[in-house]
């Protein structure tokens, strides 16, 4: 074994370096002297190679792109003078007779107003946070662009935008809201043509008015309206820079459900204010402290629907759709929304206890879950109408067209064609007295049977019973269809028809003798509109809706004037008529008003259908006429008995209470020629000293056709001891029962 086995192997010591000579100057000697001979061999010709050439035509193949974008955006945009005649979409607003706001008709909810009504804080808020150099750039902010590209790029996400005032202006009025290259070159383009066509404020003022607000506000009026239920200059620094923050977008529309959101960006408008020196650091502390408080998140009730449809039907139909719907328009209307919610107030309380009392199998609460489309069968629960009118001017006051709009639009007020029945005999009592007929003359409540043809025309009276002789006030007043009858074939059917449409009545109607219980149809504004001509001292109105169209500009476009009306009807003929309905509701048929505490002067008819399908009461009082209907949609009963003094009148009588409320008291006015006489309500003739006085009344008569003579019965009574059934027994006798040939009626 090696004795040196135990011991490692030598190693000998690493040499030794040496620096070089010079040190780090020495090497950067070298680098130097190696760039100076690789910038020899680059030649003049690579200078401009690779400084000029391939720049330039990387410059030129970008613009070139951009060029391409351009001259394709540009097809699709407006010309400039598209962009000069537009016009946002702006709200038409209705308003009833005391300039209440019913409704708005819009596309946009958009009250747009000048710049310099706008309060000065707004408008510097809305600029210094949206575009601080809004001033000095030419509808592009090239700072702000490379801004937020920068930024982005190191999110590597959008985290801020930079698009002008003016590039949302082009966006807002012509474009979408699609995330594309496409639609920003547009937008970028746009908005650079709108620079050169108006100035900076007008750019302002036309932004400030489109920009949505969220909620269907537009414009920074309609949104004050809408979330303080104020106008804009009424609000403080705080409510103006909230609103301010909401054009932002998205959750920042939902106030409501984001107020926090939207308090965060409110502060930064104010801090805004404070910066620009618009406001104190008081008046920013005490504007951060401000606690908002939005007006209630509500949709407005709906309160005359069928009235504001018919007022969008004529409005489309004279001016098209564009008309209501973007240019907009102020409309003045002849409704009173006092009257109008008494008149909802009224049907619906009746027809609920209706439903109620006679336990209806539909009810409409039954309807009130179910979300109503287009396809949706119509409801079939129990409906009413309403129609109030001025009786001097025709102008419309209320009108209910159904229970409830949104589930049938069907408007009954209007549209629907209904039999009226016993309301109709106005009409034939009209005729009667104006062709020499008087209040008190004497028809007999007996049997009538008329051949027409082959068939024979047997009416009865409602309650199936004969009251023998009666005035013709108590047969009106009582509603006996057998004297309704008579005093047809009296004047004949032609003439009722005439007199009908004299008075007010459009709808056609054939002559026949049925015409007396009201066998035609008709609506109840129709019927409004008539009875109204019996009220005016036989002068015919024409319902009327709108008072004054007035454009945004101020123009008016229609205006209505009361007009006097057409006489019809003499006024002597429409007093005698007047008086005799008054005995309808002081002790006829429609009583019942008179217990619901209706005191004052009025006149009316109750009308029922066979069958019990349709329930009217027209009346008036001599300022007006109202018409009420209640019934189902498809004719079938009401519930057995049901009738116009049970189911329309209540309704009336509730109504006008309210509508007459602080109205001053009114009587018909007396014509000359009108007379008064004492009679007996038995005979006809002037009362004589053995008349009892539950037998008498003082009548009305024109001039010339009173009674002369003393009644005879009562004195022949005393002396013969004698009764009233006799004389009925007597008169029933007397009368022998003849079957006429009226085939012609």
């Amino acid at each position: 074994m090696n004795d040196n086995s135990n011991h490692l192997p030598s190693v000998e010591p690493p040499p030794r370096i040496e620096p070089k000579k010079g040190g780090i100057a020495s090497d950067l000697k070298g680098l130097g002297d190696k760039v100076k001979r690789m910038t020899k061999r680059i030649t003049k010709k690579d200078w401009i190679t690779y400084g000029i050439v391939i720049p330039a035509f990387f410059y030129a193949f970008l613009g070139g792109i951009a060029l391409i974008l351009i001259m394709v955006a540009e097809k699709d945009l407006p010309d400039p003078e598209s962009l000069q005649a537009y016009k946002p979409a702006v709200t038409s607003k209705v308003f009833d007779r005391n300039e209440k706001l019913i409704f708005e008709f819009f596309e946009e909810r958009r009250d747009p107003i000048p710049l310099d009504s706008m309060p000065p804080k707004l408008v510097k808020a809305f600029v210094a946070v949206e575009d601080p150099r809004f001033y000095h750039h030419w509808g592009l902010s090239t700072y702000d662009i490379m801004r937020a590209f920068v930024k982005n790029l190191l999110y590597m996400r959008v985290v801020e935008g930079a698009s002008s005032i003016t590039q949302q202006l082009a966006r807002n009025m012509f474009l979408n809201f699609e995330s594309s290259i496409m639609r920003k070159v547009k937008e970028a383009v746009l908005a650079i043509k709108l620079e050169k066509m108006y100035s900076k404020d007008e750019i302002l003022e036309m932004y400030l008015n489109q920009v949505n607000f969220g909620h269907g506000s537009y414009g920074v009026e309609a949104a004050a309206e809408r979330y303080f239920d104020k106008h804009l200059n009424e609000l403080n620094t705080a409510e103006l820079c909230f609103l301010a923050a909401l054009p932002k977008g998205g959750a920042y529309h939902l106030p409501y459900d984001n107020p926090e959101l939207v308090r965060k960006r409110r502060d930064k408008f104010i801090n805004a204010l404070y910066e620009e020196k618009e406001i104190t650091k008081e008046e920013r502390d005490e504007a951060l402290a401000f606690k908002i408080e939005l007006a209630p998140r509500k949709v407005p009730p709906a309160e005359a629907p069928y009235f504001v449809e018919e007022i969008r039907r004529y409005l489309e139909r004279k001016y098209g759709a564009d008309f209501i719907y973007r240019e907009g328009c102020y409309i003045y209307t002849t409704l009173d929304l006092d009257m109008q919610r008494a008149a909802n107030n009224a049907v619906e309380d009746q027809i609920l206890k209706i439903e109620h009392e006679k336990e209806l199998k539909v009810l409409k609460a039954d309807y009130d879950t179910v979300t109503f489309t287009d396809n949706t069968p119509a409801p079939k629960y129990l409906q009413a109408a309403l129609v109030a009118l001025n009786t001097h001017t025709g102008e419309v006051l209320a009108l209910v067209g159904g229970r409830d709009y949104k589930q049938s639009s069907f408007d009954r007020a209007v549209q629907a064609k209904r039999q009226p029945g016993s309301s109709f005999k106005v009409f034939v009592y009209t005729a009667a007295i104006d062709n020499g007929f008087t209040p008190g003359d004497v028809e007999f409540d007996a049997p009538v049977m008329v051949r027409m043809g082959r068939s024979l025309y047997a009416p009865a009276n409602w309650d199936r019973q004969f009251f023998g002789p009666m005035t013709l006030r108590e047969a009106l007043a009582q509603s006996r269809n057998l004297i309704s009858v008579r005093l047809t074939r009296y004047v004949g059917p032609e003439v009722v028809v005439d007199y009908a449409h004299k008075m007010g009545i459009q709808s056609p109607l054939k002559p026949v003798l049925s015409i007396s219980l009201g066998a035609v149809e008709v609506s109840p504004i129709e019927m409004a509109t008539a009875f109204a001509t019996l009220a005016n001292q036989g002068r015919r109105v024409e319902p009327v809706f709108i008072t004054r169209i007035v454009a945004r500009d101020g123009k008016v476009i229609e205006e209505w004037f009361p007009q006097e009306g057409e006489e019809v009807l003499s006024p002597q003929t429409c007093f005698l008529m007047c008086t005799m309905m008054q005995s309808v509701i002081n002790a006829g048929t429609a009583r019942i008003i008179r217990s619901m505490g209706f005191s004052r002067v009025a006149a009316g008819k109750t009308g029922t259908t066979d069958e019990y399908t349709d329930a009217w009461f027209v009346g008036f009082t001599p300022d007006i006429s109202c018409a009420v209907w209640v019934g189902f949609d498809k004719k079938q009963p009401i519930y057995r008995g049901a009738g116009g003094g049970s189911c329309a009148a209540p309704i009336w009588a509730n109504f006008m209470k309210a509508a007459t409320d602080s109205m001053p008291e009114s009587n018909f006015q007396v014509p000359k020629g009108i007379i008064s006489r004492p009679i007996c309500n038995l005979t006809g003739q002037l009362v004589s000293p053995d008349c009892p006085s539950n037998e008498t009344r003082m009548e009305y008569f024109l001039e010339g056709t009173e009674p002369t003579t003393q009644c005879q019965y009562h004195r022949l009574e005393k002396l013969r001891g004698g009764s009233r059934e006799e004389f009925y027994v007597l008169d029933r006798r007397l009368m022998s029962l003849t079957i006429a040939d009226t085939s012609g009626y």
